[in-house]
């Protein structure tokens, strides 16, 4: 066929068009959840986001930030929109990748139907990848994956083009685009041993099982260089000599590194002018890949530039070559064991320091302290059980069935190993993108949450219980997906055939398979419980079992061909192919991928940031709760007054010295520790020692000693050096009430609710370096700005202040009131109520949670979360007499929160809401509600109870939530004299209490 190539270029190009199309219509207009906030601030200004960086991917993003031509409201679209393009992109290569393994089963010229057969394949491969779940959720929103996927789907292309051209100017591009794919992501390192396999097979006659081991070990050589020596030992390498440059010759900062990367520079161009002068032609080409490495892993001059220039977002500001190297060799994330390591309940006998860490002072590198390494007690080798937190220690128990006090054997780490960190943490999300998934809830190893499932019922029954009459939980969930197993089955019947035509090339795909997936599973040794999903981190084998998928069409046609003409085999092959993995794949999953229309992240952050008076600070924790926020002010400037403090950060020195000074239009925090008292490895953790303090101690002399130098202040340790302590656990704040009434705190009628000495207890055995900082400024603030903190997050994070905390909206005000001793609120119910309910009523966009098309997990946690906080208001409304207040919140919430039930938890807030419909005589709305709301829990209980008594445990909470709504429903019905209601729920209580019973 003569024009078979320029066919083949055309209907690539197509593939990129309809993969943009797609991608396209479901994109996520504007922020998301997660990193997207993060990486969208960072890139509209190269700021510095989170260890180890992604300079090319903001350098990128930055380019399409500029298509919003001024319009901060659309940089996050545009910003998205690239990831549509990277995606689309990526299946365009993945096409070209597919039938480039294709055309080597024919002659060069080749017919019609054979040349049709090569595309074909190319289709179904690509477009069965466009569908997958996994791909097409990085695809909609502003993620590195996206652009990660794309360079390693260009460098495996590369290296197809190169072995049928011959010609080693590909493998300077490959060179070039791993350097690149530093800047971004490291997946791309991950296809090096199958590059290498192609190189050993074309440049090897007879190609043998130890020859293969061999190139493996090369392959594995060459990526450990890149990822330690160059991304890693270069930078250190380059900080060691700036180092003596600095503190031995008197030099200024950098000069060192500079003159480093000088040499190293000279060097190389001195071996390439050696070996061109020899006529050395694979050293040549092996400096000049190197160099190209060096040119792509360039990008990282970024990070150290623009934290020179000191931005609003400068995460661990890696401003000199030592702060550089912790970045890139992610330092602030905790070591794991891969080989040989402790168990869980090992105990620490030892430590050994491994280097001197530095950090930069005003005129030369200061000492910041040892890193180290512990010795335990209890190693094994392999050890996957090795995470000593208390909710990890409990997993480990309940997933291994291990005795109280028993340690886990090395049996016992392999069978976590093979059944959580490979079946559960692996095989579940490959089986989610190929052959089903039961809900798009994250699942931790229960029967009803995140599980693979294949819609056939009796294989799902198997595993997961009864799958007749399943519960609206399950089916009216928008992840509900069944392929039945029908992808999956289409890229076995690829492989197997790949395998009979052509070995070397299945073994190829075979490993960039392993190694974009077990192989991570391998070196990650996750612990349990984690944060999300984290199906992305293995996009790479679901983009090698697509390229099997595609070799089904080869398959299908194989078996046809005995039967019927080889045209009519092809078109048949072709439609089941299509039929059978990327059109299922498609239509059952755009529900949970159709994100058009969705801003939930982005109100839900301005709510968050109209629940704070003018100039206030907000103290927030988590990732989720923190990026979205610095998204609204960086990139839209909302509510620039407020300054959003990360604790989990507030414990880097250069985060600390950020808040001192003034942001936008945020003054500097009241911070008075000097710069000398907190430095990283100075006061970075104080444990508790009790010094026989009866009474409270005020916070500024609590202070005085924490951050005090004389060894007065200190304990001495085993090794004779001194640190300073915590003496006490109780603190107090004294109170002037004018103060409050002048700085607009509290208004005059509020003066008789202060207390005049706030106390409190900390709730654990040690402070760390953010600790210092909140307390710092709690003392000095005066009450000159108010003081927030997040909602829903781990006690620790309020430090022992909850009786002091009251909901304004989505946030809890620092406030020093009364609380009576008889009504014990907890901080989740204690409402500022006047002005909760004006920033609610007159601040707050709840529509997007009815807009949107699809409401994903986040979603619905954070509108739960919402939909509480309402309930209390309205509750707290009611309790002081303003009916008329009530019940326009109530006329709010009903007609601007979601109403579905996803589980059984969301009946909890529903029953609130009627309580309140009764309060309000609301009766008839109460009673609707109340008919939803017991119809949703008979279904979800009664398929409960028909499974196995052995499944009916895992879901224990639902049951007992469940019964709980239904008895308070029942009982609420019968005070607001509802008889026929209070029957139905009388009755279908009576009736499951039976059946669990």
């Amino acid at each position: 066929m003569k024009n078979y190539q320029r066919i083949n270029n055309y209907v690539g190009f197509g593939l990129f068009g309809l993969a943009t199309f797609v991608y396209w219509s479901t994109m996520e207009p504007t922020v998301s959840f997660w990193d997207c906030g993060e990486f969208i601030t960072a890139a509209e200004k190269l700021q510095i986001g989170h260890q180890p960086g992604a300079p090319l991917f903001l350098m990128i993003g930055k380019l399409f930030s500029l298509l919003a031509l001024g319009n901060h409201t659309k940089i996050a679209y545009w910003i998205n929109f690239s990831s549509v393009l990277f995606s689309a992109a990526t299946i365009m290569f993945l096409y070209w990748t597919i039938t480039l393994i294709a055309d080597k089963l024919y002659k060069e010229t080749k017919t019609i139907t054979e040349a049709f057969t090569v595309i074909s394949t190319g289709v179904v491969g690509a477009l069965a990848f466009t569908f997958s779940d996994t791909f097409w959720f990085s695809a909609v929103e502003a993620e590195v994956y996206s652009l990660s996927i794309l360079f390693t789907a260009i460098v495996f292309w590369a290296i197809l083009k190169w072995e049928r051209i011959m010609d080693d100017r590909w493998l300077i591009l490959i060179a070039f685009i791993i350097g690149l794919s530093i800047g971004v992501h490291l997946l791309s390192l991950l296809a090096i041993p199958a590059i290498v396999l192609v190189y050993y097979f074309k440049r090897t006659a007879k190609p043998s099982i130890l020859g293969v081991i061999k190139a493996i070990g090369v392959a594995a050589i060459i990526s450990a260089t890149v990822q330690f020596v160059i991304i890693q030992y270069f930078v250190l390498f380059a900080a060691k000599l700036d180092l003596f440059f600095v503190n031995t010759l008197g030099f200024d900062f950098g000069y060192g590194a500079i003159l480093f990367i000088l040499l190293l520079a000279a060097s190389i161009g001195f071996v390439i002018h050696y070996s061109v002068k020899t006529k050395r032609y694979h050293l040549n080409l092996a400096m000049t890949c190197l160099t190209f490495v060096f040119f792509g892993f360039s990008s990282y001059f970024l990070i150290i530039i623009r934290a020179n220039a000191k931005p609003s977002l400068n995460l661990s500001n890696p401003d000199n070559p030592f702060a550089l190297y912790g970045y890139l060799s992610r330092e602030s994330y905790s070591d794991k064991p891969l080989l040989y390591g402790q168990t869980f309940d090992a105990q620490q006998t030892g430590a050994k320091d491994t280097y001197t860490r530095y950090r930069k002072g005003k005129d030369k590198y200061e000492t910041a302290g040892k890193a180290f390494s512990v010795d335990y007690d209890k190693n094994l080798l392999f050890p996957r059980t090795y995470s000593n937190n208390a909710t990890h220690i409990d997993f480990y128990k309940q997933w291994l069935n291990l005795e109280e006090g028993e340690t886990p054997s090395f049996v016992k780490n392999l069978e976590f190993f093979a059944s959580y960190q490979v079946n559960f943490m692996y095989w579940r999300y490959f089986f989610w993108n190929f052959v089903g998934k039961q809900n798009d809830k994250q699942g931790h190893g229960s029967d009803h949450k995140g599980n693979w499932l294949s819609g056939i019922k009796p294989i799902d029954a198997l595993r997961l219980g009864n799958q007749n009459d399943l519960p609206p939980s399950i089916t009216q969930n928008e992840g509900f997906n069944r392929f039945y197993g029908l992808p999956l089955i289409m890229g076995i019947a690829g492989l197997l055939f790949l395998y009979r035509r052509n070995r070397n090339d299945a073994l190829i795909v075979t490993t960039l398979f392993f190694c974009t997936g077990l192989a991570i599973i391998l070196y990650l040794n996750q612990d349990p419980m984690q944060a999300r999903e984290r199906d992305y981190a293995y996009v790479g084998s679901f983009y090698a079992f697509a390229i099997f998928i595609g070799f089904s069409v080869f398959a299908i046609r194989e078996c046809l061909s005995r039967l019927n003409t080889p045209k009519l085999s092809l078109v048949l092959a072709v439609g089941t192919s299509l039929l059978a993995a990327p059109v299922i794949m498609g239509v059952e999953g755009w529900a949970d991928h159709n994100r058009s229309g969705k801003t939930t992240a982005l109100n839900w952050a301005k709510n968050y940031l109209n629940s704070c008076a003018p100039n206030a600070i907000l103290f927030v924790s988590a990732d989720n709760n923190t990026f979205p926020l610095w998204y609204v002010q960086e990139v839209e400037g909302f509510r620039r007054d407020v300054r959003v403090v990360n604790i989990q950060y507030l414990s880097d020195e250069s985060y600390i010295n950020q808040m001192k000074v003034a942001l936008n239009s945020s003054a500097p925090l009241p911070i008075r520790m000097p710069a000398e008292k907190y430095v990283n490895g100075v006061r970075d953790y104080l444990p508790y020692f009790d010094y026989g303090l009866k009474d409270s101690v005020e916070l500024d002399e609590l202070l005085a000693v924490l951050t005090s130098d004389e060894k007065a202040d200190k304990l001495e340790l085993s090794d004779g050096t001194f640190q300073n302590f915590l003496p006490t656990k109780r603190f107090k704040l004294t109170i002037d009430a004018d103060q409050l009434v002048k700085t607009g705190t509290i208004s005059k009628d509020d003066k008789e609710k202060v207390v005049p000495v706030m106390e409190w207890e900390l709730k654990k055995n040690n402070l760390f370096k953010s600790d210092l900082a909140i307390l710092d400024i709690l003392a000095n603030n005066n009450w000159e700005r108010p003081i927030y903190f997040e909602t829903y997050v781990s006690g620790d994070t309020y430090m022992g202040l909850d009786d002091y905390l009251y909901l304004e909206g989505n946030a809890l005000r620092l406030l020093p009131f009364k609380t009576d001793p008889k009504n014990l609120q907890d901080k989740m119910e204690r409402t500022n109520t006047d002005l909760m309910y004006k920033n609610v009523m007159q601040r707050f966009n709840l529509d997007e949670f009815r807009t949107a098309k699809y409401l994903d997990t986040e979603t619905r946690s954070f509108a739960e979360g919402t939909w509480t906080i309402l309930n209390t208001l309205t509750s707290n409304l009611v309790l002081e007499g303003k009916s008329v207040e009530a019940h326009k919140l109530l006329i709010k919430n009903m007609e601007e929160m979601p109403l579905k039930n996803y589980s059984v938890e969301d009946t909890i807030n529903r029953c609130q809401t009627i309580e309140n419909m009764y309060l309000l005589s609301e009766t008839k709305a109460a009673s609707t509600l109340s008919m939803a709301t017991l119809d949703f829990i008979d279904k979800e209980l009664t398929y409960i109870s028909s499974l196995e008594p052995r499944r009916i445990n895992s879901y224990e909470r639902e049951i007992h939530i469940g019964m709980f709504v239904l008895n308070q429903l029942g009982k609420l019905a019968v005070v607001h004299q509802q008889t026929e209601l209070s029957k139905k729920f009388q009755n279908k209580f009576a009736e499951l209490q039976a059946k669990f019973s």
